[in-house]
């Protein structure tokens, strides 16, 4: 109700000077954020990886790079939160203006270019953090760093905060990095993740492009089975020429983001995938859960619908729950995926 009040004033902003003023009342008032959001169910409560996240619902990397504003986002009713994307050193990002609404398609796009005020700046935020609310950090490579430098900068990153966070998501798939995409190649993330697997004992991630061929996908997936890694995240934002530079997410990323998620999930790798792409109400959640999956991230429908989405989707959840007469989340996932696919076709 609070958000749907601000929002049109919050949209005769540019869509950054808007991001920006949330951002500091969120890290100025924090008990706004239980004021405006809702409390999480016990029974929603899901291990992924090797934590339990207090939902399936996670906020997506992007909408706190900075981890100013995470006490807020807690309250609000998500499930876990994950911060940046941070580079070792500060970061200014592209030219403004770099972030773009499509209000008809619930839509953004984005050329930002990780604009970030550095690990120095943001580590001691994210070891202040309340420890018993899961927290992952995004990371990804200063702009003119080369590759081989890039492998130093992500070990030192994650040997700093590794106490304070609880699952690392390495970034090479923005599309607003110059060459960035080009470090999805299998000889690069071999490198890396012998660095980072000898290094880390959080759970890691990799985030991964929705524009990828098939075949790329699945040498990935099969890459990050080898080196076992905890999971993938899929997607990152896709290129759409015709719209401008940069990345679009939310609706307009639906279908490409599910097709990726789907061919990963189809593999049956003994890895997690986190969902984020289009994902805009329980429906979607629930497509992700008939694909195979299990964790979400939301940011662009939540930019559009504001805390009224989460109580939705945690709402609809209970329900499905009470519905099926399971006691809660973790039993469901334990049932067999063709057994849950029978439970998710029964009529609503």
């Amino acid at each position: 109700m609070l958000y749907s009040l601000i929002k049109p004033l919050l949209f005769t902003l540019t869509p950054e000077t808007a991001h920006e003023l949330t951002l500091s009342v969120a890290r100025l008032s924090p008990t706004i954020g239980r004021l405006s959001g809702t409390e999480i169910s016990d029974r929603l409560a899901i291990k992924v990886g090797s934590n339990l996240w207090k939902s399936p619902i996670g906020l997506a990397a992007g909408l706190d790079k900075n981890a100013e504003a995470l006490p807020f986002f807690a309250l609000q009713g998500f499930g876990a939160l994950e911060c940046g994307t941070i580079t070792l050193r500060p970061q200014l990002g592209n030219p403004r203006p770099r972030l773009f609404r499509y209000p008809s398609e619930q839509s953004l796009r984005n050329a930002m270019g990780f604009p970030n005020e550095g690990l120095l700046h943001i580590a001691p935020r994210l070891e202040t953090f309340n420890k018993s609310f899961p927290i992952g950090a995004n990371l990804g490579k200063n702009k003119e760093s080369t590759p081989e430098e890039s492998i130093e900068e992500l070990s030192v990153m994650m040997a700093t905060l590794e106490d304070d966070v609880d699952y690392f998501a390495i970034n090479v798939s923005s599309p607003n990095t110059p060459g960035l995409r080009a470090l999805q190649e299998k000889s690069y993330l071999t490198e890396l993740f012998s660095e980072l697997k000898s290094c880390c004992k959080k759970d890691l991630f990799l985030k991964i492009a929705p524009d990828l061929e098939e075949k790329k996908v699945i040498e990935l997936t099969e890459l990050a089975t080898e080196f076992k890694l905890n999971g993938l995240i899929a997607t990152n934002t896709t290129i759409m020429p015709e719209r401008g530079v940069g990345g679009v997410s939310g609706v307009l990323l639906k279908e490409r983001a599910r097709k990726i998620r789907k061919l990963i999930l189809d593999q049956q790798a003994p890895l997690e995938l986190i969902g984020v792409g289009g994902i805009s109400n329980f429906q979607d959640v629930k497509d992700f859960w008939m694909d195979g999956g299990k964790a979400v991230q939301l940011y662009t429908a939540y930019v559009y619908q504001g805390p009224d989405l989460l109580k939705n989707i945690n709402r609809e959840m209970l329900k499905f729950l009470d519905k099926n007469k399971l006691k809660n989340l973790t039993d469901f996932f334990a049932i067999d995926l063709k057994d849950r696919q029978y439970i998710l076709n029964q009529p609503a």
